[in-house]
Formats: structure tokens, sequence, C-alpha cells
């Protein structure tokens, strides 16, 4: 059985893509905060049909670097037979601030969890995850501007873990690892980080999580790339000239 690691497993699209990940045959290894979301979580999972022994869970804050490394040496310990590493925590700051209101303090805050947090969690799980084919997949957002989308801190933040998952997957290309790492911007998704945002542009986790998992099994090698919703490819790494 294939087993995944999904971080901010509890709630929205960590929620949904666990789940299907789950009734995909998957053994999944739920990353959240507290022993409460675990549970809760797990109850979740077991109503929808998913065996408990299908279940296992790590605590996990990326906002802490020793919580990091007792959770990813859990993981390694436990499960070094990892498949899948899915970087969906993050947090979004004050997506309403403007650029220039937004503080130094408040870049840094986002910054903190989605970048360096996350980068933390890749550094740990290398080396499991390079005994065998495997991928990591980040939920990411797109490269380009646009004025109806531009939530400061979390825009520059993203831009920055694009920026990460390249140059990873440049470090994989040359050392020829078994491990294709990419970025998925899923576009506009209800959930909590947004404040349960709606509108024509938005979708459901639900829609996003089916559309997640056609990239996540879609049978192509996506090292390096930052892959929209739509399966269109938004940022590629040239590997050859």
């Amino acid at each position: 059985m294939k087993k995944a690691l999904i971080t901010g497993a509890n709630r929205g699209i960590g929620l949904e893509l666990t789940k299907r990940l789950a009734h995909k045959g998957l053994f999944v290894i739920l990353g959240v905060r507290t022993e409460a979301h675990a549970t809760r979580t797990k109850q979740t999972l077991v109503a929808d049909g998913i065996d408990p022994d299908q279940i296992d869970h790590v605590l996990i804050d990326l906002n802490d670097a020793d919580s990091i490394k007792k959770a990813t040496g859990y993981v390694a310990e436990k499960h070094p037979d990892l498949d899948l590493l899915v970087n969906n925590a993050g947090i979004a700051g004050d997506m309403q601030k403007a650029t220039l209101a937004t503080t130094p303090a408040e870049y840094q805050a986002t910054w903190n969890v989605n970048v360096l947090g996350t980068l933390q969690v890749i550094q740990q799980l290398v080396p499991v995850l390079k005994k065998h084919q495997s991928q990591i997949v980040n939920l990411s957002g797109p490269n380009f501007a646009t004025p109806f989308y531009n939530p400061a801190a979390y825009r520059v933040s993203k831009i920055a873990l694009n920026g990460l998952i390249q140059s990873i997957a440049i470090d994989f290309y040359n050392e020829k690892a078994p491990v294709e790492i990419y970025g998925i911007f899923p576009g506009g998704v209800t959930t909590d980080i947004n404040n349960n945002r709606t509108g024509k542009f938005m979708k459901t986790v639900q829609e996003a999580g089916e559309q997640l998992m056609a990239i996540i099994f879609d049978g192509k090698d996506h090292n390096g790339d930052i892959v929209g919703a739509d399966q269109k490819i938004i940022s590629a790494v040239k590997f050859t000239m």
C-alpha cells in the first residue's frame, strides 16, 4: 500500500485530498497541529468509510523547527516507505491588506511557515523519499499578478515557494534522484483560509480535490512544474537546451 503524508490534513483542501487519497487505497498520515485535530479528522475519515487501520498522524507545526524535526523523524522511522509528501499547510496573513500597508513582520510570518517551514519538512524527508520513486506535491500559487487577486504577504510567500520548488527540482535532476517535486496552484477555493469566500472564480474543496487528484495521478513527470488546476503548466524548468 502506498503512503502519503499530508500537512494541514484536518480541514479545507488538505482534508478533502486526504479523503480522496485514502479512498484510492493509500495509507494516509495526517499532519496536524494538535491531538484534537487528529481525533476529529480520524473520526471524519472513518465516518466517510475509511478503515482506521489505514490512518496515522503526526503533530507538526510549520512555525516550529523542533516540531518539524520530531514529526518527520517519526515518519522516517515508522513509515520509511513513504511515497507521497503533500505540503498543503500554510497561513494566509491578512488577505485584504494593501501591499505597502503590510508590515515586515506580516511578510516574515507567512514566509516562515509557507517557505521555511515547508523547506524544513522537505529537507528532513528527502532521505526517505529518495529510496524509491516518490513525489513531493506543494500547494502553491501563481507567478503572475492580477488586480483580482493580490493578498500581498501570502502571494509573495507562494512566489518564493515556487522558486524553491524549482531549485530543488534542478538538484533532483542533476542527482538523477527518483523524486519529482512540483507545485499546484488550485485557483480560488472556498476555505477557511480566505474566510470561505465565494464568487464567480471560486470553487468548492470537492472540485479542487478532484482536480488535484487528476494531476497527482496523471502519470506525467512534473519535476519542476508549477501546474494550474486545469492541468496547464504555468511555469516549468528547462532541463535541456
